[in-house]
């Protein structure tokens, strides 16, 4: 070792091959500690996995200034968690490793040619039983299942060998190996091709490991007391000038190194249990092996008769120690512990062994040498009293004994191992049957592998069988401890409704794998499943605070904001701008959370091009969300229509879902007619849900004031188990004038209860049923006065009094504009409505008459008065008059296209907008579009069949068409809805109609 760069000296060809060999060995070592660190991950890695929960927000209220009704709106939050229930095997690595070792076995068999006829045929018999263990016979090579490729392989290599070894002995290093390196790819070659099995590359590599594994225990060995010998490298590579001894550093130096590696021994075989740190056996293994790369070259002298370093030692050494590091890769990357165990087991037991006899050896032969302060490195292996070989072979005795004293249990490890990468094999071809059986053999040589284990409990999850899933992967967590183990076993206790069992196991988990984000964010779960509110985001939180990566963060922080929305938190909303880039779940629960809030997202806009054809459930979370998010602001639904995703039968599953979306956004957009055909066609549609959707439907047709229609759907959804639908019937059934049937069905909500009187005094609305008035605040006064029709006129003079003071006076004033204006008088109807006093404060009742205002100026054509009406507080919604009152200015502009379309989408979209109905509908006549009017009317008469002004104005209409008979059949219609006066009054303009339609010709 007098030059680090030894091979300097060398001819070019072997100096490259060696330098791209050293580049192989030390990219091998790197690539062992990359699979060391991710080995379980690698094996079995975490997925994300999403529940999705369907929550019922209220995005809007109705308020009618007596009741407040919650509308419920479905929204949907998705949790995210982490499970593996999927084996992380990559064929990749096989392959991988099956190329490497064909690859340095060509230079073995090459390197075997120059030795001696005893390791010669020693090296042979490696590769032939090599041969014996790739089970060529099962692969069914062109057909055959007998062992004739396994002979004629053996047969060219011991014939190629020996060819070379006794008579072709000057044929170059290149041309040997050029001759093995065609023989091992005409052998893969031959079981790529030719082999009838599944994937017979990956069944090669597995059943051919062992050969692999005994080659890198032997380099193990043969690398065991480099760092002594290193040690005495540093102290005694020369004579010390000052004559001052070496011993007792050496001595100091090599017995710290010798107690570490036995206080590892001692916790790996469960004798001490002490905090400090232990060495990693694989740093220990690669630190022996660099230092080998020229420790190798000073053994060497030992064998330089049998085989010269360079270039061939040379080669055979960093060869051997690639083969070591890539199987150990390739261990690490399947997570195959047992065999982990056996290399621990291995580099422990012989740095213990070979490291003690080693420094007895130097003692031995040279300890007057050394406390003399000489240079003895030089002649270290030239021994004075004993010899070097009976360093191997006592310490090779000291390995034997700490296998014996341990009752073998790195022997079967290494079997339970090797049974592991044949259930990888198995489980890679989809033999599910053969891979569960294989991982049990493998788990009766070593019980608590958490390879076997895991495996076996990812197949009994798969398979439902929760507690036989639970126990595999408690056994999994029993040695080795990992975060996935831990999280299946719980997921599989909250499968079977454990939920404290699954609390425990997180309990242990924290204990074994403290602060891991994947287990406060699994204990999140679990608690919210429990409906543990505070305990769930105090772990959805620390899950935040202890991720090391961006998706376990985004992840924990979308559970947290899902928990706020479906419990309805509090919680300030993090800004707009921080959601564009976060991945779609965390979208979702944002939106949804801002739904429950109420606040409508501006800035996030999602265009049609951003969304996937084909959905997946955190697609259709994230759109669904956002659908409804845009009726809290009455937006239009033009330009993000999600309609279209109904075009793709993949969609299938969502498209009833996608329907009510839709039907939401279009009922709060103003286009009730498109709203409620869906709403209706889901009522009929959909078993499951139909409940709700009949108490949607209910409460869209009560805001409209379609009340007797309101309280069908009511029934419909209390017959269907609806909880609120009972009371929601009875506040219809009032708003229709149904006093008595509404306070039947609220008593009979109280049957088999016991009430107290008290509790029925201070409920207004039991007092209103019961007709006491004097019990009632102002605003069921107002409902009392508005209601019942059987009051005298003093008892309304006497209600109106008490109201004087009450802003539920200006309501009934204005809901008493409203029956002028439904009764054609207009004027007294402007007149009543200026004289109307509103506060300040009543914003809701400025509202009201902004929109009444705005509704008389386009009747009554009051031009002059436009500016009186703020057009930014008309409503869109529950009657667009917003929409009206453009109509009105369009069609007193020049723009009639315009004017046109606004008309028509009046007329059209709400049927429920009488007002606005009729308003459209005489624009068309006015325009000589007689059919259209009609058509208008005849749609707003079958949908509204409750509403007075549309039967009377399709009525009219329909004699203006000379359609005598539908007008007729109406009039009978109609007659059952006025009192005898109003039908009269209207009977003398109906004849007027028809008398001037019979004096025209058609």
């Amino acid at each position: 070792m007098s030059h680090l760069n030894f091979w300097k000296g060398w001819r070019k060809d072997f100096r490259s091959i060696y330098q791209v060999l050293l580049f192989i060995f030390f990219l091998s070592v790197a690539y062992s500690f990359y699979t060391q660190y991710f080995s379980v991950d690698l094996a079995s890695p975490l997925e994300e996995v999403r529940k999705t929960q369907s929550i019922d927000l209220s995005v809007h209220n109705i308020y009618d200034f007596v009741f407040e009704l919650n509308v419920p709106t479905r929204n949907y939050v998705v949790y995210q968690g982490f499970l593996a229930l999927k084996s992380g095997f990559q064929p990749w690595n096989s392959y991988l490793l099956l190329g490497i070792i064909f690859f340095c076995f060509s230079i073995l068999l090459t390197a075997s040619t120059y030795f001696n006829r005893l390791w010669f045929m020693v090296f042979q018999s490696v590769f032939v039983v090599w041969i014996i263990t790739l089970k060529l016979q099962y692969l069914e090579i062109f057909g055959i299942e007998s062992q004739l490729f396994t002979f004629l392989f053996i047969g060219l290599f011991l014939g190629i060998g020996y060819i070379y070894h006794a008579f072709k002995k000057e044929a170059g290093l290149f041309q040997r190996w050029l001759s093995f390196s065609i023989t091992l790819a005409a052998l893969v070659a031959l079981v790529a091709f030719g082999s009838g099995v599944d994937a017979p590359v990956v069944f090669m590599t597995h059943h051919g490991i062992i050969v692999p594994v005994i080659l890198s225990v032997l380099f193990i060995f043969n690398v065991a007391y480099e760092i002594i010998l290193h040690i005495l490298y540093l102290l005694a590579g020369k004579k010390n000038e000052e004559g001052n001894s070496n011993l007792w550093h050496f001595l100091i130096l090599s017995f710290l190194y010798l107690v570490y590696v036995a206080l590892t021994f001692a916790r790996n075989s469960f004798l001490i249990d002490l905090n400090i740190v232990y060495l990693d056996e694989f740093i220990l293994l690669a630190i022996s092996a660099i230092l080998g790369i020229w420790g190798f070259r000073k053994r060497s002298e030992l064998f330089s008769k049998q085989l010269a370093f360079r270039p061939l030692g040379a080669y055979l050494y960093l060869v051997l120690g690639i083969i070591t590091f890539s199987t150990i890769s390739w261990i690490f990357s399947n997570g195959n512990d047992p065999l982990v165990e056996t290399f621990e087991d291995m580099i422990v037991f012989s740095h213990l062994g070979f490291g003690l006899l080693f420094l007895i050896y130097v003692l031995y032969n040279f300890v007057a040498l050394l406390n003399a302060g000489h240079g003895i490195y030089p002649v270290v292996f030239r021994p004075v009293n004993i010899p070097y070989t009976l360093v191997r072979l006592i310490g090779f005795g000291v390995v034997v004994a700490l296998v014996l004293r341990v009752t073998y249990l790195p022997y079967y490890q290494a079997v339970s191992g090797y049974y592991n990468s044949l259930g990888d094999y198995y489980e890679y071809v989809d033999n599910n049957e053969a891979a569960k059986t294989t991982f049990k053999i493998a788990r009766q040589y070593a019980v608590t592998n958490h390879k076997s284990n895991f495996e076996i409990g990812q197949m009994e999850y798969n398979d439902k069988n929760w507690a036989e899933a639970s126990s595999y992967f408690k056994q999994a967590a029993w040695k080795r401890p990992s975060v996935q183990a831990y999280i299946n076993r719980a997921q599989t206790q909250l499968n079977a409704s454990l939920y404290f069992e699954a609390l425990f196991t997180l309990e242990a988990a924290q204990k074994d794998i403290p602060d891991n984000p994947y287990i406060l964010n699994m204990m999140g779960l679990v608690y919210d499943d429990l409906n543990k509110i505070d305990s769930s985001f105090i772990y959805f939180d620390a899950a935040v605070r202890a991720s090391n990566t961006e998706s376990i963060k985004n992840i924990a922080e979308s559970n947290k904001l899902a928990l706020f929305a479906k419990n309805r938190v509090n919680e300030e909303l993090p800004g707009e701008s921080s959601i564009q880039d976060k991945p779609v779940p965390y979208q979702a629960n944002y939106i949804a959370l801002a739904n429950q809030k109420r606040k409508v997202l501006e800035d996030f806009v999602v265009s049609a091009k951003d969304i996937d054809t084909f959905l997946t459930y955190n697609d259709f979370s994230f759109l669904f969300n956002y659908t409804l998010n845009k009726t809290i602001a009455h937006k239009s639904f033009t330009g993000d229509s999600i309609g279209w995703l109904k075009e793709f039968k993949e969609n299938k599953t969502f498209f009833k879902s996608i329907d009510y979306a839709i039907a939401s956004r279009e009922n709060y957009a103003g286009d009730q007619k498109s709203a409620y055909s869906l709403i209706y066609d889901l009522e009929n549609s959909e078993i499951s849900d139909a409940g709700f959707y009949y108490l949607t439907h209910g409460l869209w047709l009560y805001e409209q004031g379609a009340y007797n229609m309101a309280h069908e759907k009511f029934q419909q959804a209390e017959k269907l188990k609806m909880s609120e639908a009972s009371t929601f019937r009875v506040i219809a059934l009032i708003q229709a004038g149904r006093l008595y049937e509404a306070a039947r069905i609220y008593e009979e909500q109280f049957k088999g209860m016991v009430v107290d009187d008290q509790v029925l005094k201070q409920d207004p609305l039991y007092q209103f049923l019961q007709g006491n008035p004097e019990e009632l605040p102002d605003s069921f006064l107002y409902l009392w006065l508005k209601t019942n029709a059987s009051l005298q006129p003093e008892e309304k003079k006497a209600i109106k009094d008490q109201l004087a003071n009450s802003p539920f006076l200006a309501l009934y004033q204005m809901e008493k504009v409203v029956s002028l204006v439904e009764d054609e008088k207009p004027e007294e109807a402007w007149e009543k409505l200026d004289s109307i006093n509103i506060a300040k404060e009543e914003i809701g009742l400025s509202v009201f008459r902004n929109n009444l205002k705005a509704l008389l100026i386009a009747k009554l054509n009051k031009i002059d008065q436009v500016d009186g009406v703020d057009t930014s507080e008309l409503s869109v919604y529950p009657r667009n008059y917003k929409l009206l009152f453009d109509a009105f200015l369009s069609r007193n502009s020049v723009d009639s296209v315009k004017a046109n379309q606004l008309m028509w989408r009046l007329g059209n979209e709400n049927v429920f907008f009488d007002q606005g109905v009729i308003m459209a509908s005489e624009y068309f006549r006015s325009k000589g579009e007689q059919e259209k009017a009609y058509g208008l009317l005849v749609e707003a008469a079958r949908l509204n069949e409750s509403s007075i002004p549309i039967l009377k104005a399709y009525i009219l209409q329909a004699l203006r068409l000379n359609l005598t008979s539908y007008a007729s059949e109406s009039m009978d219609d109609l007659e059952k809805m006025l009192t005898t006066e109003e039908y009269e009054n209207f009977q003398r303009k109906y004849n007027e109609i028809k008398e001037l339609n019979s004096q025209e010709p058609w």
